[in-house]
Parts: C-alpha cells; structure tokens; sequence
C-alpha cells in the first residue's frame, strides 16, 4: 500500500515538473516573440493642386476733404469688383472690407510735410473663391485697375488645399507599405522575415509648396506638397 502510494506521488510530481517545464517554455517563447520587432519609418508624398483661393485687394486714397477721400475709396471699390465680376467671379464671392481714415495731421510726433493731405484711407476688397485657376489669371491683369485710378498698395493671394481627407488613407496605406520594405530589408539582412504590426502610429500631415518655399510662404503656391511620416513596429520571425 505504502508502495503505491509512493508511485502515485511520484507520477503527480513528474507531471507537475513537465507541466511546469512546457508553461516555462511557452513563456520564454512568447517573450522572446515579444520581444523581437523593428520599429521603421514610412513615407509617402503627393503633389496636389490647391482648390481654394483668398485674394486680398487693399488700396489708398488721400485728400484733404473727409467727403471727397470717401468718395474717392467707394470709387475704387465699385471699380474693384466691376473688374473682378467682369472676369468671371461671383458677386457673393466678393467682401467689401471697411474703411480706415488717418488724420495725418494729428498723429503724435508727426513731421509732414505741408503738401501732404491731411486725410489718407485705406480700404480693401476680398475675394474667396474655387476658382483657382482664375485668380492666377486674372492677377496678372491688376495693371488695369490701376490705369482706372485705383491706387493698389497690397495685392496678396493665399493658395490653400481643403480635402485632405480624400486622400489620407491612401496615403496611409503607401507610407505604412514603404515602412514594410525598410523593415523587410532589415530582416533580410538578419536572416529573419518581417512579422505582423505590432503597433502603428500615423504621425502628421503636412501641406507645402512642391519646392518648401515660395514668395509668400507655403501660401502662395498653387500646388502643394502633401506630406504624411508614419511609425510602425514590426514582429520579427
């Protein structure tokens, strides 16, 4: 009986030690698993045209009679967006902005000279449109403002992509591709193979001139850049 009973527990106890050998095992596997991926970078680039404009228009007047300066800038403005609805924009698509008259006269420390006007004004017109293509044109024509009697002192156009979106995912999935390759290199260079993702990171879009520099910034340029860097760790077998 006292044999048995030996035999018995002895049975249990190897089974226990197997049992305690094979979850061992298994751990140190799935650690090692864990433990082994690469963490790459993906890029991905588009060149994108922009499909969205802000044209801003100011211009000056100066006289020496309030009334006749007020007259003066309402007359540019007419001019302004007769011009700009002549050429095939919208009149909704047009904003009149406010009027700003300086009395040169009364400026603190001011040493002007006798022939100057006392008043100056500056106003101007915006334009928010779609149509890009229009606005680059219809720029290059802002000589006949002025052969009109408009007196332009700023004429600056703002070049802006909106539907970024439409394009994320594609792009995601080109970055997320290229990171593949840069860990697939990796790997083969190891003797080993690239694994499922382990954890992802999208990272940030940005939106530049195609060259990164432009005149007015990254504004001014009808095409853009779209620029996405993702993070992405790789298990690898």
């Amino acid at each position: 009986m006292q044999m048995r009973s030996n035999v018995f527990s002895s049975i249990i106890l190897s089974l226990g030690i197997i049992s305690s050998s094979f979850l061992l095992g298994k751990s140190f596997e799935n650690y090692q698993n864990f433990g082994r991926y690469i963490n790459v970078k993906g890029l991905d680039e588009k060149i994108v045209k922009s499909n969205f404009s802000t044209w801003n228009l100011s211009f000056t007047s100066a006289n020496n009679d309030l009334k006749k300066i007020y007259f003066e800038i309402s007359a540019s403005q007419k001019k302004i967006i007769q011009f700009l609805k002549a050429q095939g924009f919208d009149e909704k698509e047009i904003e009149i902005q406010t009027i700003s008259v300086t009395d040169n006269r009364a400026q603190a420390y001011s040493n002007i000279n006798v022939n100057t006007p006392r008043y100056s004004a500056n106003s101007g017109i915006t334009l928010s449109t779609n149509k890009v293509d229009l606005v680059s044109l219809v720029a290059q024509k802002t000589g006949e403002l002025v052969e009109s009697g408009v007196v332009i002192n700023n004429s600056y156009i703002r070049y802006a992509y909106t539907d970024l979106n439409s394009i994320k995912p594609e792009m995601l999935t080109r970055a997320t591709a290229n990171a593949k390759e840069a860990a697939a290199t990796f790997a083969e260079n190891s003797n080993s193979s690239v694994g499922k993702i382990r954890k992802a990171t999208q990272g940030v879009f940005t939106i530049t001139s195609v060259d990164g520099y432009d005149s007015h910034g990254d504004e001014g340029s009808i095409l853009k850049k779209v620029r996405v860097v993702t993070s992405v760790e790789f298990f690898i077998n």
